[in-house]
């Protein structure tokens, strides 16, 4: 169970740290094969067990960073490495891979042709995933850029393969192309995904030094599809350069349009307390949700408790349209700051009776009857 499994992490441990020790001091072709065979036993420990934790994988992940670095020092016989890269990528397990990219040097001209030939033998319906990630990878270690097109790119309909394009022409260390894909992407496509286009593009004028590109490119994106996110990154980038005052009002702008909660988000995240409690009132009709409402109230409370105030008392009603502990423990925890908001706004008497009557509307909640007693809200 899980916490069987995060014991055995805990244990397995120092037995990582011990053949990592070994390893910086002398890397060989024995402490390699028992570094294959501790992943192994790694892999049919997490098949068998509850990992929600991630304890275990991290073993396994760092049992293979360990592995490759063994390589790196030449001791691997290469047609042997290759074998155990394709038995345990495509055989042993589908929860890691092992990148002939990574491992292109320690293999040498022997290994990779035995790579090549082992892939080329397999079927596709055979572990799908692995053999075609396979083929993709030695796609991008060949370095054609036709060929990675048809492989990755697909019919280039969608966003994800322009960034798995973009995503290889950058690994190859080719901005120009790089900037070409992604641009085609963001004109061709649609979706959540274009967003990642974006950051790609950007990344590529980044590593050119082209802050001027970048602020162009985030300026449409936030103009395309704006967000609270988008904002950042657009204020990130004119910062970079001290044209935040030039862009800041047309940026709200975009979020008033496209994302009303984006803009509170982005003003309260700003410090502008006072202007994003402004924006949140002034249109009756919308509703902000429970976290922004709460991030509201909290932001409103110092300078004035009594609006605040209400704001709390309608986040804990919200927050108890839930049961069990958790919410408890949240409503009790707002209904604390509620308190102090009607201690400096004169409003105590009227929150206790307040109090009294949300206890009697949940009266057959006896954990959030006993929750409210230990607060001291009776």
């Amino acid at each position: 169970d899980w916490r069987e499994s995060s014991e055995w992490a805990r244990a397995a441990q120092p037995a990582v740290d011990e053949l990592r020790s070994v390893a910086a001091t002398g890397p060989s072709n024995d402490l390699l094969a028992l570094v294959e065979r501790a992943v192994g036993h790694v892999v049919k420990v997490i098949m068998h067990a509850d990992d929600s934790s991630g304890a275990i994988g991290d073993l396994a992940r760092q049992l293979l960073g360990l592995h490759a670095e063994i390589c790196d020092a030449g001791v691997a016989d290469q047609v042997k490495l290759a074998a155990w890269m394709v038995r345990f990528g495509c055989d042993d397990q589908d929860f890691f891979v092992v990148d002939p990219v990574r491992y292109a040097p320690a293999l040498g001209d022997r290994g990779l042709s035995a790579y090549r030939r082992a892939i080329a033998q397999r079927d596709d319906a055979d572990r799908v995933f692995a053999v075609r990630w396979a083929r993709q990878r030695l796609t991008v270690l060949d370095g054609d850029e036709e060929a990675i097109v048809a492989v990755l790119g697909g019919d280039l309909t969608r966003p994800h393969q322009f960034i798995a394009i973009c995503e290889a022409m950058a690994e190859l260390g080719r901005d120009e192309r790089v900037l070409a894909w992604a641009n085609r992407g963001i004109a061709q496509t649609t979706g959540w995904q274009v967003e990642k286009l974006y950051d790609l593009a950007c990344g590529a004028h980044e590593r050119r030094n082209a802050p001027l590109e970048v602020l162009r490119l985030r300026r449409e994106q936030h103009e395309t599809m704006a967000s609270a996110s988008t904002y950042s990154r657009l204020r990130r980038a004119a910062d970079a350069v001290d044209a935040w005052g030039i862009e800041r009002d047309a940026a709200r702008l975009a979020l008033r349009e496209r994302d009303f909660g984006g803009l509170v988000d982005a003003l309260l995240a700003e410090g502008e307390a006072e202007t994003a409690w402004s924006v949140a009132v002034e249109n009756t009709d919308w509703d902000p949700g429970l976290a922004r409402r709460l991030r509201l109230a909290e932001a409103r409370e110092a300078g004035h408790p009594q609006q605040a105030l209400h704001w709390y008392m309608t986040v804990v009603d919200e927050t108890l349209l839930d049961t069990g502990r958790p919410a408890y423990a949240r409503a009790v925890a707002v209904l604390k700051r509620a308190r102090r908001a009607a201690d400096a706004s004169d409003e105590a008497g009227s929150f206790a009776v307040w109090v009294v009557n949300l206890r009697e509307r949940h009266r057959r909640r006896p954990a959030l009857i006993a929750m409210l007693d230990k607060a001291g809200l009776g």
